[in-house]
């Protein structure tokens, strides 16, 4: 059993913002997206999979945003519930690679890291950064 570090919560630090956080459903993500919930935030996540059991969130998004299609579906879908966006974590990552380092990894490898692992994050970016900085956030 792995024990939760308890740090103390303004529940009112974050009232009213919205915020999304990718990969949320586990993990650092999950971990995020309970903090800014306890700090007053309306929280959107999303992950490729459903959100697990017992896991509640204001806007869960099942979608991969390593592809543009992905992004797009998250981008629509948080400005249609939630108006847009104040707070944006890119939490998305990890690596499916084989084992073998960099000689094992063929160009498809690559692509997919770099997809999950970069062009995640540069994608959600330019959907909404121009509206924050629009809106001051």
């Amino acid at each position: 059993m792995t024990e939760q570090a308890q740090f103390s919560c303004d529940p009112t630090e974050f009232a009213g913002k919205r915020a999304l956080v990718t990969g949320g459903t586990k993990g650092m993500g999950e971990a995020i997206v309970r903090r800014l919930a306890a700090a007053g935030a309306m929280v959107a996540t999303t992950a490729r999979s459903s959100l697990p059991e017992g896991q509640t969130v204001k806007l869960f998004i099942q979608a991969d945003v390593s592809t543009p299609e992905g992004v797009g579906k998250v981008a629509r879908e948080v400005r249609d519930r939630l108006g847009g966006l104040d707070i944006l974590v890119n939490n998305v990552g990890g690596s499916s690679a084989p084992s073998g380092g960099v000689l094992a990894l063929g160009d498809d490898d690559w692509r997919r890291a770099l997809d999950t692992n970069l062009l995640a994050a540069v994608r959600l970016d330019r959907e909404f950064l121009p509206g924050m900085l629009q809106q001051g956030s």
